[in-house]
């Protein structure tokens, strides 16, 4: 049996290989596996060293396989020890992919820029600074009068759940022309499948710098000069807030398994500024349409977030202006739920018609 990792998105841990099993060790944190294995023999052991956090999620979501490389299913994992979870597969295949996060990275977004380059209503837009770029489909004809909404995911490159509800966003509008007709009356979709592309195949931070440094990429909305994906991001983004036309922004995180919930928020203070009144109950009742339906949806409002760098806290500090944030979950729901769920957003979108207090009235 030999392991591979030399493929995009491509993680290996320490590993050990005893007979007919495979031992890996994904301690210490959530650290991400995503590994080929050739030669699999027909009864394969998988053991896994995990700490507490890998431990609840993995235990929850389970680990995922695939034959094709492409396909994959989650299969339970078994607590065998304080420390060790193990699983015992007949493959039937002589190549197997294993991995702890539903895989997405640049070939991912490459596919979905083959899949619909010929799609005349879906216009992809190539943002491009210091080396770096990051692709943005805009579905709509923009006029004035229009809201601009946002979804973006990737912004934190392990969360690979989220990549795979606004990949499904991409597809639902290329394929529907009837629903995204009605979708974009009032509206231009902005959709970020992937903000930060270059770092999909590191497991140690979230956004890897020019200079190979790791960071916090989803925190730097703040920072004097983020790193060119973000500043592009933010400057499309505020454009939008300064002609009063943003609508929804919903940036797609996910903890995994470790919430049973796909958890939708936004924050009421940030800096010096609050939603109060009026502002407050439509940010409420916001929150309930965009997840009314979604598979294990659940919302909440928050009175502040732990980070200030984050969309969220920045745009509401900096602009006076709401935002919201999903972490989607990946404990007993996959691929079909991601769909799903890319399917129920954007249908709770059309229902909502007033975006006048997103921006500081």
């Amino acid at each position: 049996m030999h392991v591979y990792h030399h493929f995009d998105g491509g993680v290996v841990q320490p590993f050990e290989i005893s007979g007919t099993e495979i031992t890996f060790d994904l301690r210490p944190g959530q650290r991400i596996l995503n590994v080929l294995l050739r030669a699999v023999p027909e009864h394969l052991g998988i053991a896994l060293h995990v700490d507490e956090r890998s431990q609840k999620f993995i235990l929850g979501q389970g680990l995922l396989i695939s034959k094709d490389g492409e396909t994959f299913t989650a299969v339970p994992v078994e607590k065998t020890g304080e420390d060790t979870l193990r699983t015992t597969l007949s493959p039937r295949s002589r190549d197997l992919r294993i991995a702890t996060r539903y895989p997405y990275g640049r070939d991912a977004l490459d596919q979905l820029l083959c899949d619909t380059r010929q799609i005349p209503h879906a216009n992809v837009r190539i943002l491009r600074r210091d080396y770096r770029t990051v692709p943005v489909f805009s579905f709509g004809r923009d006029a004035e009068g229009k809201w601009h909404h946002y979804f973006m995911a990737g912004e934190d490159v392990w969360e690979t759940a989220g990549c795979w509800v606004a990949d499904e966003m991409v597809r639902i509008l290329s394929r529907d022309r009837s629903f995204a007709d009605r979708l974009l009356e009032t509206g231009v979709v902005h959709i970020v499948p992937l903000a930060s592309p270059y770092s999909a195949t590191l497991p140690g931070a979230s956004y890897t710098t020019l200079e190979g440094k790791g960071i916090y990429g989803a925190a730097t909305w703040g920072d004097p000069a983020p790193p060119p994906e973000y500043a592009l991001l933010r400057d499309d983004v505020t454009r939008a807030i300064e002609q009063k036309r943003l609508g929804l922004l919903l940036t797609i995180h996910s903890w995994q398994a470790q919430s049973e919930y796909s958890g939708l928020e936004t924050i009421r203070t940030a800096g010096e500024n609050a939603l109060e009144g009026a502002r407050l109950a439509w940010a409420s009742q916001t929150l309930d349409t965009l997840i009314d339906g979604v598979p294990n949806g659940q919302a909440r409002l928050p009175e502040r977030i732990w980070h200030a760098g984050l969309a969220r806290d920045h745009l509401l500090a900096r602009h006076n202006t709401a935002t919201f944030r999903v972490e989607i979950t990946t404990l007993a729901q996959g691929p079909d739920g991601f769909k799903a769920t890319a399917r129920q957003f954007l249908e709770n979108l059309s229902r909502i018609s007033d975006w006048g207090p997103v921006c500081n009235p």
